[in-house]
């Protein structure tokens, strides 16, 4: 009998193609909002070109280089463009990578290898879908997976699937009519000419476009469940009142907004002269709601000897060394480090080896089975003075420049902001000739009247609405989140690079010590995230909007060396390449050593983790994908591991019922292999094509004691005492 695919048509067989990798197509639609996953185009171009091969069905040999090459070629344009030995820095990745998962370190694996595991998971997917669609002609399963996952996203990320569901719907019930057409035509044994095919396909197409249509196009009631967010965030707050989030630092920044309640908790306290900001990590990617990791975000950068790798500003820039002690709380739940602006050196008392996370720049352990939190460590960190003459003789600089220096992250912005952002932008500076002054016009437009802090009277963004044109336009109403993120969003829409950074304040005092050196004690209270702008060599420059903190930086007025300003003039003309390496830069300012007014600012804690749970839903949903595909590879080869099973329960079996049960075994594992009873043969005509395939005549033999036990009626025990090894040599033949 011929195969399913043998009786279509190469043309039917490109509609199939095409329709399940559009319905593929649509998994990697939402990737880019709800996850740190950018260039989604390439796994489309991936999934296509491999759907394309399975269509021809090219040779392994053929296509496996192929893709193999495609999928190389991706991860050197993603992650390995400034390698100068791709292949030797690929190879020590997947080496490092393996090590972390034989370890259980799979939250630290390098993002190239999980695009490479990506690009992996989808090969094998399209290879599941053609087996789905040619050969059982079901796809119904994969269906009802894309709507759950999409319909999900739609509900809890800044997804909008309302369109998703239109194609999907469109794609998968037309699919599913020519699949159902299809089985019906094999069970019949019967050929239909085009003709009448399409005299079939074409009402089909039209009623599932009907139905599509008025489904989109009729008036809808309200949901009796508007936005299930609230609620899921009031059945997941262990730490505060139903509804209302804890201050302190979270790990999840993906929904801001909100109300949150106060929390005296200790965290850390810290000796030494200098007050600072105590940083945490730096995010990038604005979103519309909130703040993700740098999408480009690379490998950790282990600490040599204490050493931390990150030049926060360049040479220009005047710095005083100071040393501070760190004595985190005992019962603090996150083992990242707190570090103060231009942190040289980092040491652990317990010799801890830490690692710096890529452009976050969160400080960790970079070990198996790592503590709690990071206990007591000395930090050695350098203090800027920045000159304000020197800083307002820096231009805007260009694209390019950005690029060539920090990356092009620190000016993205998302496609949905509104206009009037980028308007109100332009003439809040365009009277300014220079970057200081222009950065400087939007925190002072912040910290005006207009503008009042609140933690408890604070909106949370609808779907269609943007957290900063929120803000800005509508509440006028927040704490540090809303105003550090419009001060970076107004930033970026002139050109500005910037960047948001979290961490804490300097604290409150504690206590004086014997050597002069002043104790501060560092709360949940003092969580706060604030603005670091990027200055064409000079590094990483603090800016604070938030109304009632007081910028860290130490400004003055004192005229720059002309050598120096003609100096930077030159490099401002031409990208240099010191400050292409240059990283963070910012500085406690010189404040009054008490703060115990100071505003009780954070970034917000226990946000449900909106990115998290888009995560989760992602990590599911490959999770399920994958359950298929191994439910599949057991399915498919079921001849090779079923026997094993057969025969233990044989064993089981009492001896009188045993030999019935195992010869209806046998006959349907040669089904299995291949090897079917035709109606109308009797056993010993199908027991002589066995033996005649196999040169032997075991089949023959068994079966002839097989009859004498079901037609005579002889002792069925005893004739199975004499074939039981005869029929365990068949039925594990491969």
């Amino acid at each position: 009998m011929l195969h399913t695919h043998q009786r279509q048509s190469r043309f039917e067989l490109f509609i199939y193609y095409a329709v399940a990798f559009l319905l593929l197509w649509e998994w990697l639609r939402p990737l880019q909002d709800f996850t740190e996953t950018s260039h989604t185009s390439y796994f489309i171009i991936f999934i296509g070109l491999t759907c394309l091969f399975t269509f021809f069905r090219l040779k392994w040999y053929v296509t496996f280089p192929i893709c193999t090459g495609l999928i190389l070629l991706a991860l050197y344009l993603i992650f390995y463009q400034a390698e100068p030995s791709y292949p030797a820095a690929l190879f020590a990745d997947i080496k490092d990578n393996i090590t972390l998962m034989s370890t259980g370190m799979w939250s630290d694996m390098y993002p190239s290898f999980r695009t490479l595991l990506f690009y992996i998971l989808l090969w094998l997917l399209v290879y599941l879908l053609h087996y789905w669609v040619v050969y059982q002609q079901r796809i119904f399963f994969f269906l009802l997976m894309t709507i759950v996952y999409v319909t999900i996203l739609d509900t809890f990320t800044p997804y909008d699937a309302t369109f998703a569901i239109v194609r999907i719907m469109v794609f998968g019930f037309c699919l599913l009519g020519l699949l159902y057409f299809d089985r019906l035509r094999s069970a019949e044994g019967i050929r239909v000419s085009q003709k009448a095919r399409l005299k079939w396909f074409l009402p089909m197409l039209a009623l599932v476009l009907l139905s599509v249509t008025l489904g989109a196009s009729l008036p809808k009631s309200d949901p009796k469940w508007p936005d299930p967010v609230p609620f899921f965030k009031a059945v997941t707050n262990q730490d505060g009142s139903a509804g209302q989030n804890k201050v302190g630092y979270s790990t999840d920044d993906s929904s801001l907004g909100g109300p949150f309640s106060e929390d005296q908790t200790p965290v850390f306290k810290w000796s030494g002269k200098e007050p600072s900001y105590f940083r945490v990590e730096t995010k990038s990617i604005y979103t519309g709601k909130g703040w993700e990791d740098a999408s480009n975000d690379t490998k950790p950068t282990r600490l040599k000897e204490d050493s931390v790798p990150n030049r926060w500003f360049t040479e220009h820039v005047k710095t005083e060394e100071h040393e501070t002690r760190v004595d985190m709380e005992s019962n603090y739940r996150f083992n990242h480090a707190v570090y103060p602006i231009g942190t040289i050196m980092l040491m652990p008392m317990d010799n801890i080896p830490l690692q710096i996370m890529g452009k976050t720049e969160k400080i960790v352990p970079s070990m198996q089975n790592p503590p709690k939190n990071l206990g007591n460590y000395q930090v050695s960190f350098l203090s800027p003075t920045f000159i304000l003459e020197d800083l307002q003789k820096i231009k805007v600089p260009t694209k390019k420049q950005v690029n060539q220096q920090v990356g092009r992250e620190y000016l993205q912005l998302p496609s949905s902001l509104p206009e009037r952002v980028k308007t109100l932008a332009n003439s809040l500076t365009e009277t300014k000739d220079n970057m200081y002054d222009k950065a400087k016009a939007i925190e002072d437009y912040l910290g005006s009247a207009k503008f009042s802090y609140e933690t408890q009277n604070v909106a949370v963004p609808s779907r269609q609405e943007d957290y900063v044109d929120q803000f800005l336009f509508d509440t006028m109403i927040g704490y540090c989140d809303n105003f550090s993120t419009s001060m970076i969003v107004l930033l970026r829409s002139i050109g500005i690079p910037a960047r948001w950074v979290k961490g804490y304040t300097s604290g409150q005092l504690y206590e004086t010590q014997m050597d002069g050196n002043n104790v501060y004690e560092v709360t949940n209270n003092n969580a706060h995230s604030w603005v670091e702008v990027y200055f064409p060599n000079r590094g990483w420059v603090t800016f604070e909007p938030t109304k009632g903190f007081t910028n860290p930086e130490t400004f003055t007025n004192e005229s720059a060396s002309s050598d120096q300003t003609d100096d930077d003039q030159k490099e401002e003309d031409q990208p240099s390449s010191d400050a292409s390496e240059d990283q963070p830069t910012e500085q406690p300012q010189q404040q009054e050593t008490a703060q115990p007014a100071e505003p009780k600012k954070q970034t917000a804690q226990a946000k449900p983790n909106m990115v998290q749970v888009g995560s989760i839903l992602g990590f599911a949903a490959g999770a399920m994908i994958l359950l298929g595909l191994i439910s599949w590879m057991l399915y498919r080869f079921r001849a090779r591991w079923l026997p094993f099973f057969i025969v233990r329960k044989a064993k089981r079996l009492p001896e009188e019922e045993v030999f019935f049960y195992a010869y209806a075994a046998l006959l349907k594992q040669l089904k299995r292999r291949g090897i079917e009873k035709k109606p109308g043969m009797t056993l010993r005509e199908f027991a002589s094509l066995i033996d005649d395939k196999d040169g032997d005549h075991l089949m023959t033999e068994l079966t002839q004691l097989y009859e004498r036990a079901l037609y005579r009626r002889e002792d069925a025990s005893m004739l199975w005492g004499q074939s039981a090894k005869l029929w365990e040599n068949l039925i594990n033949r491969r």
